[in-house]
């Protein structure tokens, strides 16, 4: 029987680290790949995964044991421990229904939702978004893997997030903090965001003046089009591949919320809030208002074709969260945002 064109794909992948290179880049292939699959675009999943495959590095050996119960919470955010996170939830996943292990650990690990660029929740849930489509052995264990590189990337920010204000996303993002001039450079975008801690009182007190009024999704899709018009403000000035992150990250969460319980959908978004907050901090620099010019956006094949054409992995989920939101919001500054990453950066 022929193997489905993204599983060869996870399979390809799984035989590789989570970060590669010498500065610990993240692994974008399986996100990428999921990508394709839901643009209908398998016929480009093959050639796509043998050119990027070829910038990674071969996976670490795997665990002898998994994690155990009392060791898991001091191995958070230790990125050496990742064959023994991944041993760990390939047990919880043969053992239980996957929707019961994602629905206790995501609450666990959503503190740490900024760690590795959020990297973590976004590989989780293209993971998920790829097992809700076939329940394949190549897809359940790159579910496993991202809950894995979440918990060992998990990085906390000053906190907690209490969405308890009365300002709303545009006024949330528009009066947070910038961090100190005298902050060092970096090339990480988790190390630069690391330096919300040199501001803790100023931040924590941006974060909740948020308010939430039950809406998930809408909360979601605003963070989004509050991170597309950042992004057309700063990319100029260096800070595009950071600040697509402010619009993936929050529309990842969307694909990971049909998994959880209603009670745990508030924690969870304002830990979303927190994240993309402090990328807003550390990249969106220029906050000047601008008018977004609303004529004709480009149509969505002809977007897809743009990122197709761009291969960059970043590219490709922009491409993809930006057609998700845009349908329900109608917010240019979506696509205008996708088209412009497509045109700026390349495989």
């Amino acid at each position: 029987m022929e193997t489905d064109p993204l599983d060869r794909a996870l399979s390809v992948f799984a035989a590789t680290a989570p970060e590669f290179g010498q500065f610990g880049l993240s692994n974008h292939g399986p996100m990428a790949a999921e990508v394709l699959e839901r643009f209908g675009r398998t016929d480009a999943i093959g050639g796509w995964v043998a050119a990027y495959a070829e910038h990674l590095d071969a996976a670490p050996a795997p665990a002898d044991k998994p994690l155990s119960e009392d060791a898991w919470p001091a191995a958070l955010g230790v990125s050496e421990r990742f064959p023994e996170w991944l041993a760990l939830f390939e047990r919880e996943m043969a053992d239980r229904p996957v929707a019961a292990v994602v629905e206790e650990w995501v609450p666990r690990l959503a503190p740490g939702t900024v760690g590795a660029a959020t990297h973590g929740l976004i590989r989780t849930a293209h993971g998920l978004r790829g097992l809700g489509v076939a329940d394949t052995p190549p897809r359940r264990l790159e579910a496993a893997t991202g809950l894995a590189y979440w918990a060992c990337r998990y990085q906390e920010l000053p906190g907690p997030p209490l969405l308890i204000g009365h300002q709303n996303v545009p006024e949330a993002l528009a009066d947070l903090p910038y961090l100190p001039e005298e902050t060092p450079e970096e090339f990480l975008i988790s190390a630069v965001v690391a330096h919300v801690a040199d501001i803790p009182e100023e931040f924590e007190q941006a974060v909740a003046s948020l308010g939430y009024e039950g809406d998930a999704i809408a909360f979601l899709d605003a963070l989004a089009v509050g991170g597309a018009r950042a992004y057309l403000r700063n990319a100029e000035g260096g800070h595009a591949v950071a600040l697509v992150h402010a619009i993936t990250a929050p529309l990842a969460l969307e694909l990971v919320l049909p998994w959880l319980g209603e009670e745990d959908h508030t924690a969870v978004l304002a830990y979303a809030w927190q994240a993309v907050a402090a990328i807003h901090v550390a990249f969106d620099v220029d906050r000047a208002v601008r008018e977004i010019d609303s004529g004709d956006p480009l149509a969505p094949d002809a977007l897809i074709a743009q990122s197709l054409e761009s291969g960059d992995p970043h590219a490709l989920k922009l491409t993809e969260a930006a057609l998700r939101c845009h349908a329900r919001t109608h917010e240019p500054a979506l696509l205008q945002a996708a088209a412009d990453a497509s045109g700026r950066l390349r495989a």
